[in-house]
């Protein structure tokens, strides 16, 4: 009997030497996996996997294509060609249509969004032509893409457009705004928010089928002597109080499509600044132009850095002065314009009779030019609302 207890003490001893066996194998064949990454699939299926891995991945090449599409370039205006050091894309912009700057964002931040390295980028032949050399990290190929202005013989030759924004509107109503829409259907009124007859004017404004925008004020170089107004934006204020302003005034002109700068020769040079402002103004679907009140300006290159549909002032038609030297200067420099067919934004003010006269005869004078008056929005890129 105490022969038979030892066996089975012996037999138990067996088994559990066994099982501590099977625990450590299986404890170290774990261990193997994870170290080495060994992966528990059929080669078969690891194969198909790989292939799928493949297939899924978007080139460089084809993100410039995409990018291509997606600014509105039509076929002609582009070409795709492969050589030994590098994949060519050649790309001609119609140069009243967006601007290299723009097209340059555009593919870049599409190319860097998936993936690919942008290696340099060069402007040639007096800003005419930018150059951009990219990198796919996959396959370390090499791509250049070349972004000109085309001739505008390549995209054929339209009329060409100017927007006439007048600020400084809200001081007044009655028959001196009623003139004022009587003398352009297409005319843009720049409007000050807060004033009198601010909301007046915005809903005459509309009755009459003109477009209006925000004037925002901003502060110049010279304030105090210089005032833009109360609830002014300022170089000082936070950028929670500046969020406040500037959805202040949306919120108090709704009908306005977009949006320019009353003074600001101070704060449009602040890049921060203009990085708040432009940002509210772009989250209202909301375009904007510089008004070019310093040459020193970020606010139009800021915009374009936004993807933002903006536009900048070509001149002020009733500065220095009012004089018919002045109005001379303007007109011969507008034939310029025209000739070169370009597409611009001019500034003039309503806060006199006397403003109302000059402009008056300044459309006469150019009846006979080879040009049509638009409304502002209408000198934006119709796909920009698309890329923001």
């Amino acid at each position: 009997m105490a022969k038979s207890r030892k066996k089975k003490k012996k037999s138990y001893k067996g088994y559990l030497f066994l099982i501590l066996f099977l625990i450590i194998l299986a404890g170290a064949g774990y261990f193997l996996l994870q170290h080495y990454n060994i992966k528990l699939v059929p080669k078969e299926k690891a194969e198909k996997l790989q292939v799928k891995e493949i297939k899924d991945k978007i080139s460089v090449d084809d993100v410039i294509a995409q990018a291509i599409k997606l600014l509105g370039i039509p076929d002609k205006l582009y070409s795709h060609r492969i050589k030994e050091e590098a994949v060519y894309f050649y790309i001609g912009i119609n140069k009243n249509e967006m601007d290299l700057n723009f097209a340059n964002l555009v593919i870049t931040g599409k190319v860097e969004e998936n993936g690919g390295i942008l290696l340099s980028g060069k402007e040639i032949s007096d800003g005419w032509k930018q150059i951009l050399t990219f990198k796919d990290p996959a396959d370390e190929q090499i791509y250049k893409v070349v972004i000109y202005y085309a001739a505008a013989a390549e995209y054929g030759k339209k009329k060409a457009q100017m927007a006439i924004v007048i600020d400084d509107f809200g001081y007044f109503a009655g028959k001196l705004l009623e003139d004022f829409n009587q003398l352009h259907p297409q005319l843009t009124y720049a409007i000050l928010p807060g004033l009198p007859h601010s909301q007046k004017v915005m809903e005459k404004a509309a009755a009459a089928g003109h477009e209006t925008i925000i004037h925002i004020p901003m502060e110049p170089i010279s304030y105090p002597k210089a005032n833009p107004g109360k609830n002014a934006i300022y170089v000082q204020l936070s950028p929670k109080e500046i969020i406040k302003r500037v959805q202040g005034y949306i919120d108090d002109l709704p009908l306005c499509k977009g949006a320019n700068n009353h003074m600001g020769s101070l704060a449009t040079a602040d890049e921060d600044v203009m990085n708040v402002v432009l940002k509210v103004l772009k989250d209202n679907d909301k375009y904007f132009i510089d008004s070019r009140t310093t040459a020193s300006s970020v606010a139009y290159s800021t915009a374009q850095e936004l993807l933002m549909p903006s536009l900048e002032n070509q001149m002020f038609l009733d500065s220095p002065d009012m004089s018919k030297k002045t109005l001379q200067n303007k007109i011969n420099r507008i034939k310029n314009l025209v000739d070169h067919n370009e597409n611009f934004v001019i500034i003039t003010h309503c806060t006199s009779r006397q403003k109302y006269e000059y402009l008056k005869k300044f459309l006469n004078k150019i009846k006979g030019f080879d040009i049509e008056i638009v409304p502002a929005s209408q000198l934006l890129h119709n796909k920009w609302a698309e890329i923001s």
